[in-house]
C-alpha cells in the first residue's frame, strides 16, 4: 500500500471524529471534510523517533492547556492519532497542519517568552523525576528517570554524549575535560540546584529554526525534543544559535525568575549540551565550542572555589 493511501486509511479509522474523507492538498497536508479542517498527516521509517515526537506534542499541548484558559495560547499543534503501522515497521502522526513563517516580531518573542515560561511553570514531571517515559530525537537523547537534575545532567546529557563521542571518534581530552566538569563544575552550578529545582516539560530543541509564527493567527508556534528537566535547560540552545530577542527573555523571566547565583555560566553550560550533540552528529567545528564553554566554566569555578 503507498504512503497515500495507508495515510487516508489512517485518517479514516483514527479520525473519524474530525471528518468523513479526507483530500490530499500538498505535502503531508490533508484536508477534512466536510469541516474543512486542516491536518498534518505523515508516515515514517523512523518509528522511535516519530513516536517519541507524538508524546512531546501530547506533553506540550497538555501543559499548554492548563497554564491558560484559552485555546490560542497553546502553541503546539494539537496531536489526534498517532502510532505504529500493524507490522511496526513504519509510524504515524496526525495533528493540526499551522502554517508558518519562518520569523517572529518583536510582539510574538514577548508572547513567545510569556507561555513558554507558562508551560514550565504548570508543568511537572512524574512522580518529581527529570527525564522522559519515550526517547525524543535532538540527536538520540537518553532520557532515563533520575530523581536528581545534577546526576541527569551529568550522566544523562554531558557524559552520555562525551562517551558517545569517544566511542565513534577516541578523544581523550573530551574524555578529561568532563571529569573535570564533574569535580570541579557540577559542585559549584548544579549541586545548590538539589531538591530545589522542579522538573518542567521542555521543548528540548527550540532555535529560531522550530519556533514560527502561525500565520493565520499571528501566534507563535513550537515543535518538539521534549523532556522533563530544569526549566532554564530550555535556554541553552538559544544562546547557541540565537533568533529570540530580549524581548523574549525578559518576557520569560517575569514569569519564571533567573535561578541565582551564576544563572550566566549555567546557561553556557546547558549551551554546551547542544555543541556536544552537534559534535557527535555533524563534527566540524562544534567540538572547538565545547571545548571552550568546558575550559570556561572550568576555570569560572576553580575561581570561585579559591576566592572561598
Amino acid at each position: 500500500m503507498s504512503s497515500g493511501a495507508a495515510l487516508d486509511s489512517i485518517l479514516r479509522r483514527e479520525c473519524s471524529h474530525i471528518g468523513k474523507s479526507f483530500e490530499h492538498s500538498g505535502a503531508s497536508r490533508f484536508i477534512a471534510r466536510p469541516s474543512g479542517r486542516s491536518l498534518f498527516a505523515k508516515l515514517d521509517d523512523h518509528v522511535e523517533q516519530t513516536v517519541g515526537e507524538a508524546h512531546s506534542l501530547v506533553a506540550m499541548h497538555r501543559a499548554q492547556l492548563e497554564s491558560s484558559d484559552e485555546s490560542a495560547a497553546t502553541m503546539s499543534p494539537q496531536v489526534h492519532a498517532f502510532g505504529k503501522t500493524q507490522d511496526g515497521n513504519r509510524a504515524y502522526l496526525v495533528t493540526d497542519y499551522l502554517d508558518l513563517k519562518p520569523s517572529l516580531g518583536r510582539d510574538a518573542q514577548k508572547v513567545l517568552g510569556r507561555r513558554l515560561a507558562e508551560m514550565h511553570k504548570h508543568s511537572i514531571g512524574e512522580d518529581g523525576r527529570f527525564g522522559f517515559h519515550a526517547a525524543t530525537y535532538c540527536g538520540r537523547q537518553d532520557n532515563t528517570w533520575e530523581v536528581s537534575w545534577p546526576k541527569f545532567w551529568a550522566e544523562r546529557r554531558i557524559g552520555d554524549l562525551v562517551n558517545r563521542i569517544h566511542a565513534s571518534h577516541p578523544d581523550p581530552e573530551l574524555r578529561k575535560l568532563e571529569q573535570q566538569m564533574r569535580d570541579r563544575v557540577y559542585p559549584v552550578l548544579l549541586a545548590p540546584l538539589e531538591g530545589i529545582v522542579k522538573p518542567c516539560i521542555l521543548h528540548g530543541d527550540l532555535w529560531s529554526g522550530n519556533a514560527g509564527t502561525v500565520i493565520s493567527s499571528g501566534q507563535p508556534a513550537i515543535f518538539d525534543s521534549s523532556y522533563y528537566g530544569h526549566n532554564e535547560a530550555e535556554l541553552g540552545i538559544m544562546h547557541m544559535f540565537g533568533g529570540f530577542t530580549q524581548d523574549f527573555f525578559a518576557a520569560y523571566h517575569e514569569v519564571m525568575p533567573k535561578t541565582e547565583p551564576y544563572y550566566d555560566q549555567r546557561i553556557r553550560l546547558y549551551e554546551l549540551y547542544h555543541h556536544l550533540n552537534h559534535t557527535l552528529m555533524f563534527q566540524g567545528g562544534y567540538r572547538s565550542g565545547a571545548v571552550a564553554i568546558m575550559k570556561s566554566l572550568i576555570d569560572f569555578c576553580d575561581g570561585k572555589a579559591s576566592a572561598e
